[in-house]
């Protein structure tokens, strides 16, 4: 495991792994780029950093891009707590710290949207912009069947068809994805962490949950989907903030900034730049 570290370890372009400490735990991150407003990238369910792969180098053109594990996830600490999504947040706020960041671009997808809404609760001071990417906690109905067989696969095959429910369509990509949810499965240290999470934060809200309080949220917002995603389908207009983009992408299932990796990041870095840019303008 690298050394822990406090400090920025982004040089330029090259990528960097990375390890801080917090709350006691290890906090695994890659970090690319340097200069601007960073952006800090949060992972879906049972996901990683590595999700964020087709996405980084392109989001770091005008500024630092992080993406972290979150807790249970990757190599960061297999503890999550409670299992509430919502104690995610101030585990980011030191983890903002142990890097100096004093302000950050949020993107989350799934249960990551679900875990950005809540930091950008909890430190709006922190949170320059926030975009919601297949977001989880929007009040949407979801799979939570799919959630549990897919913590826990029989075997590879099995986790090939959990995989391949994430997608709009075959991807070359399925098989590694239901091999390491396979392997997810077991681990037990992993899939408690992840059962309790579900049990926790998930569970009862599969319905779809209460709609959120928008006026609580000062930054800009975008919210990004797939057409076609089987895990947690589009919300309707009145779950979203007002005034808030709102783009499809038709090729698309749960996996967008995967699937459609380079529409995606397009839209991304032009919120993000515009949001940089507007107080120049103003």
């Amino acid at each position: 495991m690298p050394r822990p570290v406090s400090k920025p370890v982004s040089e330029g372009s090259r990528l960097r792994a990375g390890v801080a400490t917090v709350a006691g735990g290890p906090a695994a991150y890659l970090s690319v780029g340097s200069g601007g407003v960073p952006v800090l990238l949060l992972h879906g369910f049972g996901g990683d950093r590595l999700t964020w792969q087709f996405n980084l180098s392109a989001l770091s053109s005008r500024r630092r891009a992080v993406a972290v594990d979150l807790p249970g996830h990757g190599g960061s600490t297999p503890d999550v707590g409670s299992g509430r999504v919502s104690d995610f947040a101030p585990w980011l706020v030191e983890f903002l710290d142990a890097l100096e960041l004093a302000r950050v671009h949020v993107i989350g997808h799934s249960m990551g949207g679900y875990v950005g809404r809540e930091l950008a609760l909890l430190a709006p001071d922190r949170v320059a912009s926030l975009t919601l990417l297949s977001s989880a906690g929007l009040g949407t109905p979801f799979d939570l069947d799919f959630l549990r067989r897919a913590i826990a696969p029989a075997d590879v095959a099995e986790g090939r068809d959990c995989a391949a429910r994430l997608f709009a369509g075959p991807s070359p990509l399925i098989p590694r994805f239901g091999e390491v949810l396979h392997a997810q499965g077991a681990d037990p240290v992993r899939r408690a962490g992840l059962e309790r999470i579900i049990d926790v934060s998930f569970a009862a809200h599969a319905d779809g949950g209460p709609p959120v309080d928008w006026s609580a949220y000062p930054m800009p917002i975008q919210v990004l989907w797939g057409r076609t995603d089987g895990i947690i389908p589009p919300p309707p207009a009145d779950r979203l903030p007002s005034g808030a983009p709102f783009r499809v992408f038709d090729t698309a299932g749960h996996l967008p900034h995967i699937e459609a990796a380079s529409p995606v990041t397009a839209a991304i870095r032009a919120f993000l730049d515009g949001c940089d840019d507007a107080p120049s303008q103003s």
